[in-house]
């Protein structure tokens, strides 16, 4: 049973879930990417604590997770974001692009959520992004932080603070 084989998951950061932490997560967050063909690429990881957050990302309404995850070949980090409604998962970092926060998210140490609302004007002088739903701030404590939100088609990064 897929469930078993998650509940106790080794990181390149040495972070491990346990049985006990697992079971914390929503069920049908949990079930969600057990059953998704990700569950074999990425394990569910404890590289920050919480390892997961709650927030309407997707600004549907709808409950949404945030979950950190570990790509298996590379032990690159990222986050997997389950669109409650849709019922469907998107993958950020662990191997993947997300524009200035590159591929690799472990180098992050704290995250929490943006509640929607004006974003103040980022490090690089950009205009900041006018979010339709909530946001997950990421940072690396006294370096650097980024804001993570929907666009309505894909997430994007906005640089806060260096």
């Amino acid at each position: 049973m897929l469930f078993l084989s998650l509940a106790r998951i080794d990181s390149s950061a040495g972070a491990e879930i346990d049985f006990v932490t697992l079971a914390s997560l929503p069920p049908v967050v949990r079930e969600s990417f057990e059953n998704s063909p990700q569950a074999k690429r990425y394990a569910f990881s404890a590289h920050i604590n919480p390892f997961y957050l709650h927030g309407d990302f997707d600004g549907d309404g709808q409950l949404d997770t945030a979950v950190w995850i570990t790509e298996r070949a590379t032990g690159k980090s990222g986050i997997a974001v389950f669109h409650g409604k849709a019922n469907r998962l998107v993958i950020l970092g662990a191997g993947r692009d997300l524009g200035n926060a590159g591929d690799n998210f472990s180098g992050l140490d704290a995250w929490h959520v943006f509640r929607r609302g004006p974003v103040q004007r980022g490090v690089d002088g950009k205009p900041p992004p006018k979010l339709r739903g909530d946001a997950l701030i990421v940072m690396k404590t006294e370096a650097a932080s980024g804001l993570i939100y929907w666009d309505g088609k894909q997430y994007g990064w906005y640089q806060q603070g260096d």
